[in-house]
């Protein structure tokens, strides 16, 4: 490793992404040019840089110099300065520039740094440049500052720059104090990038921000990762004295300090686990709220309604079965309506809307997803809205405008596809309740439960505790249908029923060796059928159970989207660029374009000089910028998991060895009921055996059963 000064001549190349520059240079000593490789974000034509680096050999462009850290130093002559002055300074081009150094000569970065109202005494120097002037410099001096400290750990521009816009001024001394506080207010950076910062700082392994922070990350990736709401305290004491590398001494201190400030409970089950405040508040409110729900007076409220009028209204005939399900819950306040494909359950939901509104009742229904939310409008006739929409988000405070203080206006809520839901939208959904609403929810049981934390559908109806109504499978209804046939096979894990292929046949089994044969499978079977479902049809899906591999879902859809979509990438990027009518999915919450996770789209339109995307969510149009882009992912295929609450015409199914480790029959009921008319399985029969014979999906940690039992079994009289 060597110090060098030296004079950046020329930009060769420059990754707004990552940081990464190439550059020509200027030796200060000897004027021989270089190229200097490296982090080199805010790095201009005209710098003077002192660096640190060694000397390679690259094979192909020769000699060059690997910069491991760099800081800036003031420009050494007139020349240099003019030069920073016209490109850092917006509103100055080289003649004004000449003129500020005509005036101040080798100290004009001292005295704009210090007192740039000097510039008035300049003629022609317009305030507006002055203004521009103190901002320049300021925010420069911020962001090289960031820069030095920051890059030499690989922290690219583009987070250097999120930090500058969310902190401003205050950005480097904020990101030097605690660069812990970036995790909840900077897009990107998790808690492993905020201590790789922490380090360029020089901020010690035993700092207790540094391991309250290593705590919340280690209770965070259980939830994100496996859906819990709590931990045993001797996991979480192992796994954050290992990433933190500390004693678990130093880890069970912070954890009490974090008790005492209302952060974290601890409860014996009888283990000790440990929960985030959050979670703890959380579901004790869902545990009375639900009580007060099914207890509260209005609960027997009787309704006198017609049946042959809904007969006529529907055109179908109910089953005593329906008719006792409609009268069941349009008598209690709070009913859970759980069954399988073919069960009846949209009838259900027809006939109870029709029941409630003869008695001029309103009537709110919704979904946890857009695609749902279309769906039960589509089959039910009235108008759905995904929970999101129907509670209506404030997108500065992100939170929801209807609450417990400005309740939804509505006699019953119905609310599809409940086993999507997890805990902290079920909790703002009761929030928002009266106590005159009747709320019945209706949901699959046997799918896989919410991508987000929690398992409220399993939960609630285990507890015993509610009016829950079973629909029980209709062999007439479903006899003729190899996809309901096999789903309930599935789901008892008998061997599937496999017929010769036919253009009726609604249950394709395609057997594959491996994962390159199945990959071109897939590709035929797309083809096969362009003329009726384009590729980035939202009726046409792909879904496969994990991500990696030839046939995983990120080659999948590089794959998908080079046959169907060609033609090369507007922007130029490290990972796959998406392109004008790719297929993407929404990956997070965003509450300021009220799009959420799980909404998939067509990109609409690219804008490459502005590099911006519009992406069109069934006609709602929802733009991006380039920093906002890793809000999505290409979605020709998607996981099992992300398919929850949609239906596709088609799916195209990728079951193979290498997924078993993901493979349950939770897993493949769900999938299989995504397809409406007909669904292709690639898979074999060892792994389809393999999958059947495994009925034990991972069971998530939750409070919420030992909350409900406590309070209905408190209530209890003597």
């Amino acid at each position: 490793m060597f110090f060098q000064k030296v004079k950046v001549t020329k930009k060769i190349f420059v990754s707004a992404e990552t940081g990464f520059g190439v550059f020509k240079v200027s030796l200060a000593e000897s004027r021989d040019s270089k190229i200097i490789i490296g982090n080199l974000f805010n790095v201009k034509e005209g710098d003077f840089l002192e660096i640190e680096g060694e000397n390679i050999f690259h094979h192909r462009f020769g000699e060059q110099i690997k910069v491991s850290g760099f800081k800036f130093i003031q420009p050494q002559d007139t020349d240099g300065i003019e030069k920073f002055l016209s490109l850092r300074i917006k509103g100055v081009g080289r003649k004004t520039a000449k003129k500020i150094v005509n005036a101040f000569g080798i100290d004009t970065l001292k005295i704009l740094e210090i007192n740039p109202e000097k510039l008035s005494e300049i003629k022609g120097i317009k305030r507006s440049i002055i203004a521009e002037a103190k901002k320049s410099i300021q925010e420069n001096k911020i962001l090289r500052n960031l820069t030095v400290q920051l890059s030499p750990y690989g922290i690219g521009s583009e987070t250097i720059f999120k930090i500058y816009r969310e902190f401003g001024d205050e950005a480097f001394e904020i990101t030097q104090n605690n660069p812990y506080c970036l995790i909840n207010k900077i897009k990107g950076i998790g808690f492993k990038i905020a201590d790789t910062i922490a380090r360029g700082f020089g901020i010690p392994k035993n700092n207790p921000l540094r391991i309250s922070s290593g705590i919340d990350f280690i209770l965070s990736q259980y939830e994100q990762n496996n859906g819990d709401l709590y931990s045993f305290e001797d996991d979480i004491i192992e796994r954050s004295s290992s990433l933190l590398d500390v004693d678990t001494d130093t880890i069970l201190q912070e954890i009490e300090n974090k008790i005492t400030r209302n952060e974290l409970k601890r409860e014996a089950i009888p283990e000790n686990i440990i929960i985030t405040y959050k979670n703890f508040f959380i579901e004790k409110n869902i545990a009375e709220s639900l009580y007060r729900l099914a207890t509260s007076p209005n609960a027997s409220e009787k309704f006198s309604f017609n049946f042959d009028q809904i007969h006529s209204k529907l055109a179908v005939q109910l089953s005593d079965e329906q008719k006792d399900a409609i009268q069941s819950a349009i008598e209690n306040n709070f009913t859970i309506i759980t069954g399988g494909p073919g069960t009846g359950k949209t009838t259900i939901i027809r006939a109870i809307i029709e029941a409630f509104m003869a008695e001029s009742k309103r009537v709110l229904i919704a979904a946890p997803t857009g695609r749902a939310a279309k769906r039960i409008e589509e089959t039910s006739h009235y108008q759905a809205s995904t929970i999101h929409r129907m509670l209506k988000v404030n997108p500065e405070t992100k939170e929801f405008y209807h609450d417990q203080h400005n309740p939804l206006i509505a006699d019953m809520i119905i609310v599809d596809e409940f086993s999507m839901v997890d805990v902290f939208l079920f909790y703002s959904l009761l929030r928002a309740l009266t106590r005159q609403t009747k709320l019945i929810i209706i949901g699959d049981k046997d799918q896989l439960p919410s991508v987000g934390p929690g398992n409220i559908l399993r939960d609630i109806i285990n507890s015993n505790y509610f009016n829950t109504i079973y629909l029980n499978r209709n062999y007439r209804q479903t006899e003729n249908s190899l996809i309901i046939e096999n789903a309930y096979r599935i789901n008892n894990g008998e061997s599937l029923l496999f017929k010769p292929y036919s253009d009726s046949l609604d249950f394709v089994f395609i057997n594959v060796k491996n994962e390159q044969q199945a990959r071109q499978k897939v590709i035929r079977i797309i083809d096969f059928h362009k003329n009726q479902y384009q590729a980035n049809s939202s009726e046409l899906q792909v879904l496969v159970p994990m991500y990696r591999g030839d046939a995983g879902i990120d080659n999948l859809n590089k794959k998908i989207q080079d046959q169907f979509n060609p033609g090369p990438h507007p922007f130029h990027r490290e990972k796959p660029a998406f392109k004008k009518l790719d297929k993407v999915m929404q990956l997070k919450n965003n509450y300021e374009k009220e799009i959420f996770n799980g909404e998939m789209g067509i990109i609409a339109d690219i804008n490459k000089e502005n590099q911006k995307i519009v992406v069109d969510y069934d006609g709602y149009l929802v733009e991006y910028e380039k920093d906002e882009m890793d809000e999505l992912s290409m979605a020709y295929a998607i996981s099992i998991h992300k398919s929850q609450g949609s239906e596709y015409d088609i799916v195209i199914l990728v079951l193979l060895p290498s997924h078993t480790i993901m493979l349950n029959r939770e897993i493949f009921y769900t999938s299989v009921t995504r397809a409406k008319k007909k669904i292709f399985l690639l898979s074999d029969e060892n792994t389809i055996h393999r999958t059947l014979m495994n009925s034990s999906p991972r069971q998530r940690k939750t409070l919420l059963p030992i909350r409900l039992k406590s309070i209905f079994e408190s209530t209890k009289p003597d």
